[in-house]
């Protein structure tokens, strides 16, 4: 899901047992009324316990960017939709660097 913050957000923020994992972090110009802009930040992010193992961590990222049927649509519609396939990878990719980086950091506290 996509998130709002007035400030640049970390890519792990725990708040007792739940840990938030951001990624795709931008710095964005929001238009006001008045034809101002204001800076923020936007970020995908997931939810996920801060003790999840890798495998419930990866999961809990991937299925907030996809729903099981599109996941499931995406692998299935491999050979008709190549470059949606090949994002889907690069996601599950990403999604497991960032499992591993906070499994890293939260054995190192």
């Amino acid at each position: 899901m996509k998130t709002s913050f007035d400030h640049q957000p970390s890519v792990f923020f725990v708040l007792g047992q739940t840990l938030y994992i951001r990624w795709n972090i931008q710095q964005v110009a929001v238009p006001r009324i008045d034809g101002s802009t204001v800076t923020q930040w936007v970020a995908d992010e997931a939810v996920a316990n801060v003790a999840d193992a890798r495998s419930a961590l990866i999961e809990k990222i991937i299925g907030a960017q996809y729903s099981v049927g599109a996941e499931i649509a995406t692998i299935n519609n491999a050979q008709t939709k190549p470059q949606e396939y090949a994002d889907y990878q690069a996601f599950r990719v990403q999604t497991k660097a960032l499992a591993d980086q906070w499994l890293a950091q939260r054995g190192a506290s």
